[in-house]
This record gives C-alpha cells, sequence and structure tokens, in this order.
C-alpha cells in the first residue's frame, strides 16, 4: 500500500521542478508591483502539471486577489495572506510575516483542499538577475 502523503510531496515537487523559471518570474514580476507576498497553488483548480503563461492568475484593476484561482500571488496586505500566514505557523511554525525570511527566496504554498486545511509549502530561492 502507497502512503497517498508521500505521493501528493512527490506530485507537487515535480510540478514546482518542472515550472521553476515560469513561477521565479511570476513571482518576480509580481512582488516588483505588488510587494512581498506568497504564490498560491489551488490544486482542486489545477488541470495540467505543466503550466503556460495563461495559467497565471494576473490581477486586473479593481480586482482583488483570491486563493480560488489555479496560481496567484497573494500580496502581504490580502486577507488570504494573513488566512494562509496563521495556518502556515500553525503547522510548520514558521512565520512568513516576517521579512528577513524571505528576502532571497518566495513561497508557494500548495492548497489541497476548499477549507485550507490541507496543504504544503515549497520554498524557491531567487537569484539575482543581471541586465545587460
Amino acid at each position: 500500500m502507497t502512503n497517498s502523503s508521500a505521493i501528493d510531496k512527490r506530485k507537487n515537487k515535480n510540478f514546482v521542478i518542472n515550472n521553476k523559471t515560469l513561477l521565479k518570474q511570476y513571482a518576480i514580476q509580481n512582488r516588483e508591483f505588488f510587494g512581498q507576498g506568497i504564490i498560491v497553488v489551488n490544486l482542486l483548480l489545477m488541470n495540467a502539471d505543466l503550466l503556460n503563461g495563461k495559467a497565471l492568475f494576473t490581477l486586473e484593476p479593481g480586482t482583488e486577489p483570491t486563493v480560488h484561482q489555479p496560481i496567484s500571488y497573494i500580496p502581504k496586505s490580502n486577507f488570504w495572506f494573513k488566512m494562509l500566514s496563521l495556518k502556515i505557523k500553525k503547522k510548520y511554525q514558521i512565520d512568513i510575516q516576517e521579512a528577513k525570511n524571505f528576502d532571497n527566496k518566495f513561497l508557494i504554498v500548495f492548497v489541497k483542499d476548499a477549507s485550507i486545511e490541507h496543504f504544503s509549502i515549497y520554498s524557491l530561492k531567487l537569484e539575482k538577475t543581471v541586465v545587460k
């Protein structure tokens, strides 16, 4: 019998590995515009393991970021960031509100259910890009 938790972790890790470049670009672009935040991948709404630019949720003027999108960037000032921050702190004892924890990396949260009780987190380092 296989452990479904181990399968979920492997699947999420593969998702991050396969989409690393696009996720980093998405994080950098949104961090510059909205400030510090997290990327949320709602597994209930994802229907593919590989991303394309159209799958990434971009905010239109007057709209609020939400976890009810397949992939979205949730800025630190948003309600969902605060909600996820509390859940992450309770489950992993990591305070994502502290800026020093995520200065050179960004956090990806995989939401596995509608009540956001089951989730996992990953982080990726942001390399300094040199523009010539």
